[in-house]
């Protein structure tokens, strides 16, 4: 038995090339999605790569904030207690202000003395000798220019 070569018809040729043509399209479709999904998963990778640098800075943060709330309360009681000794000290010297009257004539020869009063006026408000009278003129009169 020979073997006869059937030589293709026209239709069955162009078949064979549009067979040919699909199969190389696809082949070339198959890369192209490789090459996609290979896109994809680096893309994929820098997300995740982000996301966690985000959330470790999000966490850094909240630790630092967390760190300076503390601070801040721990600065407030302190200031709250230095503002209750100020308190305590200023009743004090309000009361030992109170208890000593010859304390009370200086102030008031001082307050008169920034008022502008005379060395004589002082003497005769507060009671005071005039040697300490011009002392309290010195120490407690204000310079011209102020």
């Amino acid at each position: 038995m020979e073997m006869q070569f059937i030589a293709p018809t026209l239709y069955e040729s162009i078949l064979l090339v549009l067979v040919v043509v699909l199969s190389l399209l696809i082949v070339w479709l198959f890369k192209q999605i490789r090459s996609l999904q290979q896109g994809i998963k680096s893309l994929e990778a820098k997300y995740d790569s982000r996301l966690e640098e985000t959330v470790s800075s999000v966490r850094n943060f909240a630790h630092q904030q967390n760190e300076e709330q503390a601070r801040n309360l721990v600065v407030t009681r302190h200031i709250q207690a230095l503002q209750g000794k100020f308190d305590d000290l200023e009743n004090q010297l309000r009361e030992v202000k109170l208890q000593d009257p010859s304390l009370r004539l200086y102030q008031r020869a001082a307050e008169l003395v920034k008022q502008g009063a005379s060395i004589e006026e002082i003497m005769e408000a507060c009671d005071i000798p005039r040697a300490e009278a011009e002392m309290l003129s010195m120490v407690h009169r204000q310079p011209a220019g102020s």
